[in-house]
Formats: C-alpha cells, structure tokens, sequence
C-alpha cells in the first residue's frame, strides 16, 4: 500500500489546486474590505507576495485535504472546506494586519460546535472550548502582569477556542503545540525578534494540517 494509492486519484490534483485558487481569490476582497473600514486601506495591496503566497499554500492545503478525503462522505468534504476558508481569512488578515477580527473567530467557533453537534460531540468540544478560553485568559492576565505588556491577544485566545471547538481536546491541544514550536524557532531567528509576531498564522496553518489528519484515518493507519 502506497501513499500515492491512498491519497485518492493524483491526476485530479492540479484541477483542484487551480480550482481551490479561484475558491480562495474571492475571500481576499472580503479582508480587503474589512481592512479598509477599519482604517488600514493600504495594507493588502502593499504586500502582494504575501497575499499570494496565502493564497496558494491555502490551496495546497485544501487539494491535499480534498484528495485524502473518502467519497462516500460528502459532508466531511464540505465541512473540510468551510473551515479552510475561515482559516484563510484569519490567517491573512493577521499576516497583514496583526490582529484577528472577534466577528470572524466567534463565527469560527460557532460553526465548529455546530459541526461537533452534528456528529454528537457538541458537550466535549465545547467543554474543550471552553477549557482553551479559560487557560487563554489566565495565561493572558497572569503572563500580562509578570511581563508588563500583552503576552496573548484575545484573537488568538478566541481562534484556540475555535479549534477546540472543531477538534476536541487533543488534537486542539496538538495544533496549539505545533504553532508554539513553530513560532518560537522563527520567533528566535527572526532579526526582529524583540518586536514579536502573529501566533494566529502558525495556529492557522497547524489547524490545517489537523484537519487533514482528522479527514484521513485510512492514510494514519497504514
């Protein structure tokens, strides 16, 4: 059994990635929008690369999911690509703008407890939620009063919540780690480390790589 055989029919691979880039296109001109009523109009036609280079990593991650997805369910499918779309909307306006809108992680942790609802986890992923919320807002305050500045903004405590939402405990908790990991050693070579960055796009990107394993138990088990 190869990883080839298991991913799904390869030859469909660069349709859906041309595919998943005009699916993602459209949501650029939403966090366009959104940026310039809230007085930042110059910010995403100043870094194209960057757009870009959201843009297709998102769409690479989407074919991926996409091809390890099973056809006999559809809805796993959907779901796969709504919560991708959510997550690139926050990754790039967080990559652009530094912050991440209370509107768009509330509505992701909305739809991932409606998802949980529908497979019968709703009470343990919110519990997981939940449980993200308060240690978010404890490390926020704590760590805020030992270091004298924001240590954790709320966008990124609301976003964790929204992939223990979506998630559970465990693998949440396996995104959260993977981000830290990832942040710290860029955090650590950046030549501006002292300024600091934006955890949401680690937590974005982790995210993503969990939903691919969420959506591919044939592929883990082998």
């Amino acid at each position: 059994m190869t990883t080839i055989t298991l991913i799904g029919p390869w030859q469909f691979a660069l349709p859906l990635f041309c595919l998943s880039l005009t699916i993602f296109r459209p949501q650029i001109l939403q966090v366009t929008a959104f940026i310039n009523v809230h007085g930042q109009p110059e910010s995403v036609g100043s870094i194209p690369a960057l757009v870009k280079l959201h843009v297709w990593l998102h769409a690479a991650a989407l074919t991926i999911i996409v091809m390890l997805s099973s056809i006999e369910k559809p809805f796993e499918c959907v779901v796969s690509l709504l919560f991708t779309l959510y997550i690139f909307r926050l990754n790039l306006i967080d990559s652009i703008a530094g912050w991440l809108p209370r509107e768009w992680t509330w509505a992701l942790l909305a739809a991932g407890l409606s998802v949980a609802a529908t497979k019968g986890l709703l009470l343990i992923n919110a519990g997981a939620a939940i449980g993200f919320l308060i240690a978010g807002f404890s490390i926020r305050v704590v760590g805020g009063y030992l270091a004298r500045r924001e240590v954790l903004g709320l966008g990124d405590i609301w976003l964790t919540a929204g992939l223990g939402a979506w998630f559970g405990f465990s693998l949440a908790l396996s995104s959260l780690l993977l981000a830290l990991t990832g942040f710290i050693l860029w955090h650590s070579s950046h030549h501006q480390r002292s300024l600091g960055g934006p955890l949401g796009p680690w937590l974005g990107y982790s995210a993503l790589f969990s939903m691919a394993v969420t959506i591919s138990d044939p592929f883990l088990m082998w």
